[in-house]
């Protein structure tokens, strides 16, 4: 092969190899605001039984996981100048790109409904599953942390299948809804020291930051994609255009395009 040859195809993968250690570094990072953004809200979407939303961050955290996948393939077919891996490769890179933009179109639209969302079921979600399930732990968590109280307000639990349900029942409202939570401060019906507002609201707005950051990511990540591709497709012509003069054999590259 002739050295302008071999200066070119060693340009392309030079960048192909600079190239998968920012590749790398973005599925590192997806990883981790998957992550992150999933501890953050598990009790939210728990509770509001948002499945797109709960959706939309586990494709979004599998697409970190395959994109370290593809790096990998990446490192194990760009040195050994077979095109068949290397158009494996490029399917892969053009697969997660499909992907990274399936989430960002998921999480742009789903924000502008998830208060919609939240609206139909927390209220319903409160009222009905505290002190009867595992998600009773998330009601008090949200209440706590986010310093509210009920669904739209305080007076919401009055309501609540948990007070219905127990006649001799002394709290009005959780004690998750004090300023200084402590046994039976809810029992009076409108105690100086709890939260009056709703959680909704709080909770709607912490939701939709995240999907802001998720289409972001995904966004970014897709347009990385898109040089990947370009250059993986230059490197495959190029090792299919040798072919054409060099047989298998002779300089054991494997062609997909006969000559």
């Amino acid at each position: 092969m002739n050295d302008d040859g071999c200066c070119r195809i060693s340009v392309i993968k030079a960048i192909l190899y600079a190239y998968q250690f920012v590749f790398l570094l973005t599925g590192v990072a997806i990883i981790v605001v998957g992550v992150w953004k999933y501890l953050e809200t598990h009790h939210y979407f728990t509770v509001a039984d948002l499945n797109l939303y709960s959706a939309i961050l586990y494709l979004f955290i599998i697409t970190g996981c395959l994109v370290i996948c593809a790096f990998i393939f990446g490192f194990c077919a760009i040195p050994k100048n077979r095109t068949k891996l290397i158009f494996v490769f490029i399917l892969v890179l053009v697969f997660i790109f499909l992907l990274e933009s399936l989430v960002a179109i998921l999480a742009y639209f789903y924000q502008h409904s998830v208060n919609e969302d939240v609206t139909l079921r927390l209220n319903s979600s409160f009222l009905e599953n505290y002190n009867r399930n595992s998600k009773t732990d998330s009601v008090d968590f949200i209440q706590e942390n986010l310093h509210c109280c009920g669904a739209q307000s305080f007076s919401d639990w009055q309501y609540s299948r948990w007070i219905k349900g127990s006649p001799g029942i002394m709290n009005k409202v959780p004690d998750s809804c004090c300023k200084t939570p402590t046994f039976l401060c809810g029992k009076r019906d409108h105690p100086s020291n709890i939260f009056y507002a709703g959680c909704e609201d709080k909770i709607t707005i912490i939701l939709k930051l995240g999907l802001w950051i998720i289409c972001a990511v995904s966004l970014g990540v897709s347009v990385l994609q898109v040089v990947g591709v370009v250059c993986s497709i230059k490197l495959f012509l190029k090792l299919e255009a040798e072919d054409k003069n060099y047989t298998p054999r002779s300089n054991g590259n494997e062609s997909l395009i006969p000559p």
